[in-house]
């Protein structure tokens, strides 16, 4: 499948003024690789009053039921504006309901195999002009903040997977609740850059594990905090990215020559 088939202009992939006159352009793009199936899915919203906006990518669990349907259900009831952590939780609480609504109390009672529960990782970077950056995450899905210098972007990881040495995922969505029932509002979504009103890096990428992995492969671990323009990230988007498409492609162009072993997603956000 050739690079850009699975790109979401239906999910509000545009630009748009803040307060300051900088223009903020989103965009998401993923590319199916060697599977049959593509169980990402991302969107990508900003706002024409402000500026503001919302990008997130999802990734269904491999070796679990209806992966894509379970990353469909976390990504499509996501608000257009999250301002401050606790809006943030409230967003993934509510994706954590609609991902566990996939198999219903009836089966829960029936203790069914972990196999059998539609998961998804979730990941969502936001921003907003009172509010400023802030990102939240469930599983493997990383995010990446970057600047603008003469030599291009500069960028590093600032999370971690969730996950353990042998690939199973510590927090996502869609794990069964204790009882059997359904909470409500908050999960354990791990929150960070929380950098105040009015403040903003340059970039923003979101990568699923498809969509890192390769140059970790190729690179080693230090890749993801390798804050260098010819380096890590800032490497991976090429020089002088003009919108936030330009970033997606180019991050899964590079990903998919080191070769594409998954899915793979990348959704972004550039000011300029």
């Amino acid at each position: 499948m050739p690079l850009g088939a699975w790109r979401w202009h239906d999910r509000g992939v545009g630009e748009a003024a803040d307060r300051s006159g900088r223009v903020a352009s989103v965009a998401a793009l993923s590319e199916v690789g060697p599977r049959r199936v593509n169980e990402d899915r991302a969107s990508a919203t900003v706002s024409d009053d402000d500026g503001s906006w919302v990008i997130a990518v999802a990734d269904g669990l491999g070796g679990h039921v209806r992966g894509d349907e379970a990353a469909q259900a976390a990504i499509e009831g996501l608000p257009p504006r999250i301002a401050g952590a606790d809006e943030m939780a409230v967003a993934f609480g509510e994706a954590n309901e609609r991902v566990l609504a996939l198999t219903g109390p009836e089966a829960w009672q029936q203790r069914l195999p972990l196999s059998m529960f539609p998961m998804s990782t979730l990941t969502v970077a936001a921003w907003t002009p009172d509010e400023g950056l802030l990102i939240g995450w469930m599983g493997d899905t990383l995010p990446f903040v970057a600047t603008a210098g003469p030599d291009g972007l500069k960028g590093f990881c600032c999370g971690r997977p969730h996950r353990q040495s042998d690939g199973s995922i510590d927090i996502c969505l869609g794990m069964p609740p204790p009882g059997g029932d359904i909470g409500s509002g908050i999960v354990e979504v791990e929150i960070v850059g929380e950098s105040g009103a009015g403040t903003q890096p340059d970039a923003v990428i979101l990568a699923s594990d498809g969509a890192w992995e390769p140059f970790v492969y190729e690179h080693g671990a230090d890749w993801l905090s390798d804050d260098s323009a010819d380096g890590g990230i800032g490497a991976a988007c090429g020089p002088a990215p003009h919108t936030a498409d330009d970033i997606a492609a180019r991050v899964l162009r590079n990903a998919q020559q080191l070769g594409l072993n998954d899915n793979a997603t990348v959704a972004a956000a550039l000011w300029r």
